[in-house]
């Protein structure tokens, strides 16, 4: 009988030691020293919890303003996101991407880039064209950061917001041309644009004026590399259409000058904070 009994204690002994730190390898060895569990595998991984979209996540509540309720004690945790690719952690009150990067890697971006150029002509005579509105793409392409995870809608020159919240938008004008027999100043100036009626009237949400100072013979360059950006934060109501619009000012005797097109150039960048 007591044999057994002792028998009985060392296996429990042994359960608890072995409980202690864990190794899962196909090539044998021990853990690692500070690891609870250990998973040495050179073909294959660990797969951990996943959901299909960031609404089937634990604690999801719409009805909160940051869509998720408070659990301390649930923080640390890690799920996958199917949709986004990416993993997300638990702070204690919401899901949070584990990368917070941009572009693709977030889940609240979108980057829309020039649909195509405009151009402006200046002369000493008549002065300079006014303010015109920038062309928009609707074209997404991951490798080039053009994604819409904010689901919004492209018109031909403005975007849609879908819902309403708290949105950091950015912009920017690559302006390509060239001015001559002036005095060597050129201003570029971008307007950030707000319609809240559809489109009827719009009124400026931000305004930036970049200026350059040359010579008396100037080239701007021809591959929209003088740029000039405008950012704002700001609460917007669902619907609200953002557009982005340039023009320029040299009082050189002929000028003439275009957006680029490019992507890396001429773009639109919105993030939802809240």
């Amino acid at each position: 009988m007591k044999t057994k009994i002792y028998s009985i204690l060392l296996i429990l002994q042994l359960g608890t030691a072995a409980s202690a730190q864990i190794l899962l390898s196909k090539t044998g060895g021990s853990p690692h020293p500070n690891a609870l569990l250990d998973i040495k595998d050179s073909s294959k991984g660990v797969i951990f919890s996943k959901a299909a979209d960031i609404i089937n996540f634990p604690l999801y509540n719409s009805s909160t303003e940051d869509h998720f309720d408070d659990l301390p004690a649930l923080e640390g945790s890690i799920l996958y996101n199917q949709t986004d690719k990416q993993y997300y952690k638990y702070d204690g009150t919401t899901w949070v991407p584990a990368i917070q990067l941009g572009g693709f890697f977030n889940p609240y971006e979108t980057r829309r880039q020039a649909g195509g150029s405009i151009s402006w002509t200046c002369s000493s005579l008549t002065g300079c064209e006014p303010k015109k509105t920038i062309p928009l793409s609707g074209t997404d392409n991951r490798s080039q950061l053009l994604v819409n995870n904010l689901n919004l809608t492209t018109g031909a020159d403005y975007v849609t917001i879908p819902v309403a919240g708290l949105y950091y938008i950015s912009a920017t004008i690559g302006f390509v041309g060239n001015s001559v027999l002036g005095s060597g100043s050129v201003t570029y100036n971008v307007n950030m644009d707000v319609s809240y009626d559809n489109g009827a009237s719009w009124v400026t949400l931000a305004f930036k004026s970049t200026n350059q100072n040359a010579g008396l013979f100037i080239d701007v360059g021809q591959n929209g590399n003088k740029s000039a950006t405008v950012s704002t934060t700001a609460t917007l109501p669902a619907n609200a259409r953002i557009r982005l619009a340039g023009t320029m000012l040299t009082i050189a005797a002929v000028s003439g000058y275009s957006n680029s097109a490019n992507h890396a150039d001429t773009f639109i960048n919105i993030q939802r904070l809240k």
